[in-house]
């Protein structure tokens, strides 16, 4: 049986992760893809992707607070000092 409110959830999430498509790592689109394909039916649902909706969206306010542009930033290397460790 599906859950309904869940299922009205995340279409509500999958709106607003539409509207900010142009915002979304490629992955992020992918996803999104996905996600929009899955939930045509309204028979399919799992609980993770309801969090996996606002993990994206979450991502896109924190990118825009750091002005990271998901189309040329998100490929950089952040370069990390490693040391030897104690032994």
């Amino acid at each position: 049986m599906v859950n309904l409110v869940n299922h009205a959830e995340v279409l509500k999430l999958l709106a607003e992760a539409e509207a900010l498509a142009a915002d979304l790592t490629p992955n992020e689109q992918e996803m999104l893809s996905h996600l929009k394909s899955k939930y045509a039916v309204p028979d399919h649902g799992d609980f993770d992707d309801k969090i996996c909706l606002e993990v994206m969206l979450r991502n896109v306010a924190i990118r825009k607070g750091y002005a990271i542009d998901p189309k040329s930033d998100a490929a950089r290397v952040i370069d990390v000092t490693r040391t030897r460790g104690r032994r």
